[in-house]
């Protein structure tokens, strides 16, 4: 057995579309979650648990009091986290989210690869909470299990640190 034998799938998606979540769940993803006005949905629950995601621009604030559940798009506002804001996010169970597609659809690819490196790098290091997803939109940005497993491990974030945030995202469900 591998490690990968040991992780819980997920992915984060734009919307919950039918094709893209049957393709998903044919890659083997365990739970798909969409992500619709600024909340994270599971597509299969009856009973949906919600998230509050913050994509906006004063990053400090929402992640000094706690006000959000997790945050996205570091690249998009030139966000670098330090070792006083990892802190905070890992002692309010806070979530970094980070979006294969907006790396894939940077105009600036180099400036969006150094984000995600350095912010990557400081979650693990700091053991914060950080998800790795395609956020596809259309089918031909799904990306596999596989696919995002290594997409974490380019950017410094191990396999432990990984698990350990798919449970959490779990428990909170």
């Amino acid at each position: 057995m591998s490690a990968l034998d040991y992780i819980m799938y997920i992915d984060l998606i734009q919307k919950n579309d039918k094709e893209i979540v049957d393709r998903l769940k044919k890659l083997g993803f365990d739970n798909i979650f969409d992500i619709e006005r600024s909340s994270i949905t599971d597509v299969d629950d009856k009973l949906p648990f919600e998230l509050k995601l913050y994509d906006g621009k004063d990053y400090n604030f929402i992640i000094q009091k706690g006000k959000s559940n997790a945050i996205t798009d570091l690249d998009k506002n030139a966000l670098f986290l330090n070792k006083g804001l990892c802190s905070k996010l890992k002692e309010n169970r806070m979530f970094v989210i980070f979006k294969l597609s907006s790396l894939i659809g940077s105009t600036d690819f180099f400036r969006t690869y150094k984000n995600f490196l350095i912010n990557g790098k400081l979650c693990d290091d700091y053991s914060v909470p950080a998800l790795y997803v395609s956020f596809a939109g259309v089918k031909e940005q799904i990306k596999s299990p596989a696919q995002l497993v290594a997409f974490a491990e380019a950017f410094g974030y191990n396999l432990k640190n990984y698990n350990k945030s798919v449970e959490l995202l779990l428990k909170i469900k």
